[in-house]
């Protein structure tokens, strides 16, 4: 395949910039995207810079194609915590959930302090391996970290429960929920008033991660703006990509 040169790799990384800044909707920001990673070099940092984008912004539409995309990053820099991060999303969202927690670990060990990292790993744990004890320090690092995230502490809430700590599970979701409980606290809390059946497992929430890992900004010519717009939430099925 023919590159672009770098004037018009250069071109095509301030227009992303500029659609960064702008909010551009996914829309028209998946092409800009697609032509930087078709005109960069294999393997510079623009050709990275790309790809984990087109992973980011894609992994909810088609979690299948921005897998392809964020293993190309990690074969190139296995030390991206968030291209694996993204991986083990699209992992989940496909229901390789094996696949997923390994993904997870990969970027966990990468940056251990990343409470979203450590939410989506132990949820999966918990929900879609059956490991709940192992989740449980996984989910009660997330909590501490982030006390004021809903969908944290009802996963730890979760976890408590299945692992037979119904008193602490209930304390955790009722704060959660103290604003308002949504639609998958109200059943994790009919759960938990049953006494937490295994029978009743169908009935609580699916077992996708719910939220993004927060990724620390980096010096890296990068850019703020690009490390920002990995900030933020990554959705569960349904939602809208981005913040």
């Amino acid at each position: 395949m023919v590159r672009g040169g770098s004037g018009e790799v250069q071109q095509l990384r301030r227009e992303v910039e500029r659609a960064f800044s702008a909010d551009l909707d996914t829309d028209r920001l998946l092409p800009l995207l697609a032509r930087l990673a078709r005109a960069a070099p294999h393997g510079s940092e623009d050709w990275l810079f790309a790809h984990r984008h087109l992973a980011h912004r894609g992994v909810e539409r088609d979690p299948w194609r921005a897998s392809l995309f964020a293993r190309r990053v990690v074969m190139l820099n296995p030390a991206d915590d968030v291209a694996w991060a993204v991986l083990g999303l699209a992992q989940s969202l496909l229901g390789h959930y094996r696949y997923a927690v390994s993904a997870y670990r990969r970027a966990i060990a990468l940056a251990p302090d990343n409470p979203w990292y450590a939410h989506n790993l132990g949820h999966l744990l918990d929900r879609a391996i059956d490991r709940p004890e192992e989740a449980l320090p996984l989910l009660a690092q997330a909590t501490d970290a982030q006390p004021d995230e809903p969908e944290i502490a009802t996963s730890y809430a979760h976890a408590l429960a299945r692992c037979g700590n119904l008193g602490l599970a209930r304390k955790v979701l009722k704060r959660a929920a103290r604003k308002g409980a949504t639609a998958d606290q109200m059943i994790l809390s009919r759960w938990l008033d049953a006494g937490a059946p295994a029978a009743g497992l169908t009935e609580t929430p699916r077992a996708e991660p719910k939220r993004k890992p927060r990724r620390r900004r980096s010096r890296g010519s990068e850019g703020a703006q690009g490390a920002a717009d990995l900030s933020g939430q990554v959705p569960a099925r349904g939602q809208r990509l981005g913040e």
